[in-house]
Protein backbone atom coordinates (compact mmCIF):
# COMPACT_ATOMS: atom_id res chain seq x y z
CA UNK A 1 0.00 0.00 0.00
CA UNK A 2 1.12 3.65 -0.98
CA UNK A 3 3.17 5.11 2.27
CA UNK A 4 0.67 8.47 2.13
CA UNK A 5 -2.09 6.54 1.65
CA UNK A 6 -1.80 4.40 4.69
CA UNK A 7 -0.50 7.60 6.65
CA UNK A 8 -4.14 9.16 5.48
CA UNK A 9 -6.01 5.92 6.83
CA UNK A 10 -4.09 6.06 9.78
CA UNK A 11 -4.76 9.79 10.13
CA UNK A 12 -8.59 8.87 9.82
CA UNK A 13 -8.36 5.69 12.34
CA UNK A 14 -6.80 8.35 14.96
CA UNK A 15 -9.44 10.63 14.80
CA UNK A 16 -12.39 8.15 14.94
CA UNK A 17 -10.73 7.22 17.76
CA UNK A 18 -10.32 10.32 19.66
CA UNK A 19 -13.75 11.38 18.54
CA UNK A 20 -15.24 8.23 20.26
CA UNK A 21 -13.44 8.67 23.27
CA UNK A 22 -14.67 12.14 23.52
CA UNK A 23 -18.20 11.21 22.67
CA UNK A 24 -18.27 8.49 25.29
CA UNK A 25 -16.34 11.51 27.57
CA UNK A 26 -19.65 13.28 27.03
CA UNK A 27 -21.70 10.56 27.30
CA UNK A 28 -20.78 9.34 30.71
CA UNK A 29 -21.02 13.32 32.06
CA UNK A 30 -24.41 13.09 31.04
CA UNK A 31 -25.42 10.04 32.11
CA UNK A 32 -28.86 10.82 34.17
CA UNK A 33 -30.41 13.18 31.46
CA UNK A 34 -29.12 10.16 28.93
CA UNK A 35 -31.45 6.87 29.58
CA UNK A 36 -34.33 5.32 28.88
CA UNK A 37 -37.67 6.67 29.63
CA UNK A 38 -39.20 5.93 33.15
CA UNK A 39 -41.79 7.23 35.57
CA UNK A 40 -40.14 10.13 37.93
CA UNK A 41 -42.44 10.90 41.32
CA UNK A 42 -42.13 14.30 42.48
CA UNK A 43 -43.47 13.77 46.24
CA UNK A 44 -45.24 17.27 47.80
CA UNK A 45 -44.61 16.63 51.44
CA UNK A 46 -47.52 17.56 53.72
CA UNK A 47 -47.50 21.13 55.27
CA UNK A 48 -46.15 22.75 51.83
CA UNK A 49 -49.44 24.52 51.69
CA UNK A 50 -48.61 26.33 55.19
CA UNK A 51 -45.04 27.27 53.89
CA UNK A 52 -46.03 28.59 50.78
CA UNK A 53 -48.46 31.44 52.34
CA UNK A 54 -45.39 31.94 54.93
CA UNK A 55 -43.43 32.40 51.61
CA UNK A 56 -40.93 29.36 52.24
CA UNK A 57 -40.39 27.06 49.60
CA UNK A 58 -40.62 23.33 50.72
CA UNK A 59 -36.60 22.04 50.71
CA UNK A 60 -37.66 18.65 49.16
CA UNK A 61 -39.13 20.36 45.94
CA UNK A 62 -36.89 21.37 43.27
CA UNK A 63 -37.27 24.39 41.04
CA UNK A 64 -36.67 22.61 37.76
CA UNK A 65 -36.80 19.26 36.50
CA UNK A 66 -34.64 17.15 33.52
CA UNK A 67 -36.57 14.37 31.60
CA UNK A 68 -36.17 12.42 28.51
CA UNK A 69 -38.96 11.96 25.83
CA UNK A 70 -41.32 9.18 26.86
CA UNK A 71 -40.47 9.89 30.49
CA UNK A 72 -43.92 10.27 32.83
CA UNK A 73 -43.86 12.70 35.86
CA UNK A 74 -45.98 11.69 38.38
CA UNK A 75 -46.28 13.89 41.24
CA UNK A 76 -47.46 12.54 44.70
CA UNK A 77 -49.64 15.01 46.88
CA UNK A 78 -48.99 13.85 50.96
CA UNK A 79 -49.78 17.84 51.90
CA UNK A 80 -54.02 18.07 53.07
CA UNK A 81 -54.31 20.69 50.22
CA UNK A 82 -55.05 20.13 46.88
CA UNK A 83 -52.09 21.35 44.36
CA UNK A 84 -51.85 22.38 40.66
CA UNK A 85 -48.68 22.06 38.18
CA UNK A 86 -50.12 23.50 34.80
CA UNK A 87 -53.29 21.50 33.53
CA UNK A 88 -52.42 19.26 36.31
CA UNK A 89 -55.06 19.02 39.24
CA UNK A 90 -53.47 16.69 41.96
CA UNK A 91 -55.94 16.33 44.72
CA UNK A 92 -55.10 16.11 48.81
CA UNK A 93 -53.72 12.98 49.46
CA UNK A 94 -53.38 11.42 45.73
CA UNK A 95 -51.93 11.28 43.03
CA UNK A 96 -51.64 12.58 38.91
CA UNK A 97 -49.58 11.84 35.94
CA UNK A 98 -48.42 13.96 33.26
CA UNK A 99 -46.73 11.97 30.20
CA UNK A 100 -43.92 14.40 28.40
CA UNK A 101 -44.22 13.68 24.65
CA UNK A 102 -41.88 15.89 23.15
CA UNK A 103 -38.90 17.98 23.00
CA UNK A 104 -39.32 21.02 24.97
CA UNK A 105 -38.23 23.71 27.78
CA UNK A 106 -41.61 25.00 29.39
CA UNK A 107 -42.26 26.99 32.81
CA UNK A 108 -45.52 25.68 34.46
CA UNK A 109 -47.23 27.33 36.72
CA UNK A 110 -47.40 25.94 40.17
CA UNK A 111 -48.48 25.81 43.52
CA UNK A 112 -46.46 24.11 45.39
CA UNK A 113 -43.62 26.39 45.04
CA UNK A 114 -43.03 29.68 46.34
CA UNK A 115 -41.94 31.56 42.83
CA UNK A 116 -45.75 29.99 41.45
CA UNK A 117 -43.49 28.55 38.73
CA UNK A 118 -41.59 24.75 37.69
CA UNK A 119 -39.30 24.80 34.83
CA UNK A 120 -39.53 21.35 33.03
CA UNK A 121 -36.83 20.66 30.36
CA UNK A 122 -37.64 17.48 28.11
CA UNK A 123 -34.63 16.05 26.06
CA UNK A 124 -34.26 13.44 23.46
CA UNK A 125 -32.51 9.94 24.98
CA UNK A 126 -29.47 8.98 23.78
CA UNK A 127 -29.56 5.98 21.93
CA UNK A 128 -26.58 3.85 20.69
CA UNK A 129 -27.03 4.99 17.30
CA UNK A 130 -26.39 8.77 18.55
CA UNK A 131 -23.51 7.60 20.38
CA UNK A 132 -22.24 6.19 17.08
CA UNK A 133 -23.10 8.95 14.80
CA UNK A 134 -21.03 11.28 17.41
CA UNK A 135 -18.00 9.03 16.20
CA UNK A 136 -17.86 10.04 13.09
CA UNK A 137 -19.00 13.44 13.28
CA UNK A 138 -16.50 14.21 15.80
CA UNK A 139 -14.07 11.62 14.59
CA UNK A 140 -14.72 12.57 10.61
CA UNK A 141 -12.86 16.28 10.35
CA UNK A 142 -10.86 15.33 13.21
CA UNK A 143 -9.42 12.57 10.74
CA UNK A 144 -9.30 15.29 7.96
CA UNK A 145 -7.03 17.99 10.03
CA UNK A 146 -4.63 14.33 11.41
CA UNK A 147 -4.35 14.05 7.56
CA UNK A 148 -3.62 17.75 6.56
CA UNK A 149 -1.03 18.03 9.46
CA UNK A 150 0.49 14.47 8.67
CA UNK A 151 1.07 15.61 5.37
CA UNK A 152 2.50 18.92 6.12
CA UNK A 153 5.08 17.34 9.08
CA UNK A 154 6.13 14.61 6.45
CA UNK A 155 6.89 17.40 3.73
CA UNK A 156 8.63 19.89 6.34
CA UNK A 157 10.91 16.70 7.02
CA UNK A 158 11.67 15.80 3.49
CA UNK A 159 12.47 19.98 2.89
CA UNK A 160 15.19 19.54 5.49
CA UNK A 161 16.86 16.66 4.77
CA UNK A 162 17.53 18.41 1.16
CA UNK A 163 19.21 21.34 2.44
Amino acid sequence: MNYSLSRVLIAFALGVLVGAMMTELSYLGLRRENRAPTTIELTIPAGTAELIRQGDAPPTIPQDMRFVVGDVLRVINEDDENHQLGLLYIPAKSSASLKLESVENMTMECSFQASNSFGITVQEPVTWWTRVRGYFYAGFPLGMLFAVYSGLITKKKKDESVA
